[in-house]
């Protein structure tokens, strides 16, 4: 078997994004010096708000998805073994699952949570903004993921053809990776079983204040060593998802013009009948082909992946996003400050599509222009002046509408102090 060759860098703090783009991403996997974006209280916080639902048995289609993991394999009700309030910190947490599991090894992993708090969520987003910037930006959403593991390998991983590439940063502890490199042929059967020795197939280790990363193309063996916790990024890289998607949105818009009939269609076919003839099975599905027809022909579906990619663009690929927050009185006399990046597109004649953490609205083209001028990059501005470069009263209901959704969808910020300050 070939070892996989993989470089190190010894650097400390934030990730050159730029530098890693043209050395690493997609051609080899590497371990790098990186400060993770959040911390280990945060974690702990998400992760018990994420496990609440699943203390009473384990939840299907819904995010976030918690499963845990001991001994052989996935416990379908683990009940009191995933934390909760009571667990004041992950040492606690850590201490008592090695009485009630009496040292077992045991994994913790929870699928999507960053939806559950909007810090945690932007402070990701901001921390790989730069790889985006540098590699092109996902067209697809990324998958994020917290592993709580101590003494536990996962051979998921290797089980099925690899699709995504992967970053991951551990945030306490040490994680260790075994990688298969799918351009090489099949990989050998040791890799899928948990019994076998791993040795001979590309390996490398991580601790604390580090990041992993291998490309889409990569089987992996993880083994989580004692008390490690870590956050991955899943990130689509096989060319075959984005279609799997565009199927998938296909299937909505036809069943859409169909009046959204539930009922399973049964064609008749028996004595008397034909095929061919009306009500046959060809003439059902020669209809069905020229309602895909007009689907893909009309502007809705260009329109729909235009706003779908407005959104990922400006959640840098994270869904799901987290809830808007409440909004607060604004009036003519307020103070605000553009506090994110709104992503802009063109929308049709006279329309612009606006994109914030995730959200997507339109405006007029016009207003949209002269608003977001108004608004500034990050100065602070009066809630009547972008009513007056509007052209309307300083206290335009749409206007102050429009305002009052930036803010909760955490676009602007409103200073504390509504007082206007003298000149």
């Amino acid at each position: 078997m070939t070892t996989l060759i993989h470089e190190v860098s010894q650097a400390s703090g934030d990730v050159d994004w730029a530098l890693f783009g043209r050395r690493y991403w997609e051609r080899r996997p590497a371990r790098l010096g990186a400060r993770p974006p959040v911390g280990l209280d945060q974690i702990h916080a998400l992760t018990v708000q994420s496990c609440a639902p699943f203390r009473a048995g384990t939840r299907f289609w819904v995010m976030p998805d918690v499963r845990f993991l001991a001994g052989d394999g996935w416990l379908r009700a683990p009940g009191e073994l995933l934390p909760d309030a009571a667990d004041r910190t992950l040492d606690d947490y850590f201490d008592r699952l090695d009485t009630d599991l009496s040292g077992q090894g045991h994994l913790l992993t929870v699928r999507q949570p960053l939806l559950l708090d909007y810090t945690v969520w932007s402070a990701v987003r901001d921390a790989i903004r730069g790889l985006w910037q540098a590699v092109g930006w996902p067209n697809l959403p990324v998958v994020a993921e917290v592993l709580i593991g101590d003494r536990f390998t996962q051979h998921a991983g290797a089980a099925e053809a690899p699709a995504h590439a992967a970053l991951t940063w551990v945030l306490r502890g040490r994680m260790d990776v075994r990688l298969w490199d799918e351009r090489r042929g099949p990989p050998p059967a040791a890799i899928a079983d948990p019994d076998r020795d791993l040795d001979g197939v590309g390996a490398m280790s991580a601790g604390a204040g580090e990041l992993l990363y291998w490309p889409g193309d990569q089987r992996h063996v993880d083994t989580y060593r004692e008390r490690c916790v870590a956050l991955r990024l899943r990130i689509p890289t096989d060319r075959r998802l984005p279609f799997t998607e565009l199927r998938d949105l296909l299937a909505d818009l036809v069943h859409g013009r169909q009046g959204n009939d539930e009922t399973v269609p049964y064609f008749p076919f028996g004595p008397g009948s034909r095929v061919d003839g009306p009500g046959g099975v060809l003439p059902h599905l020669s209809a069905l082909g020229d309602e895909l027809r007009t689907v893909v022909d009309g502007g809705r579906l260009r329109r729909m992946l235009r706003v779908r990619w407005a959104a990922l663009r400006s959640a840098a690929g994270l869904e799901p996003i987290p809830v808007p927050r409440e909004g607060v009185p604004m009036t003519p006399r307020s103070r605000i400050h553009r506090s994110g990046e709104i992503v802009r597109m063109p929308d049709g004649p006279g329309h612009v599509v606006w994109a914030i953490n995730g959200n997507v609205f339109a405006l007029p083209g016009a207003a949209s222009d002269r608003v977001f001028a108004a608004l500034r990059d990050g100065e602070e501005t009066g809630v009547a002046e972008v009513c007056r470069a509007v052209g309307v009263a300083d206290d335009d209901e749409n206007v102050l509408a429009l305002l009052d959704k930036l803010y909760r969808l955490r676009g602007i910020e409103v200073a504390e102090t509504d007082e206007v300050p003298t000149r």
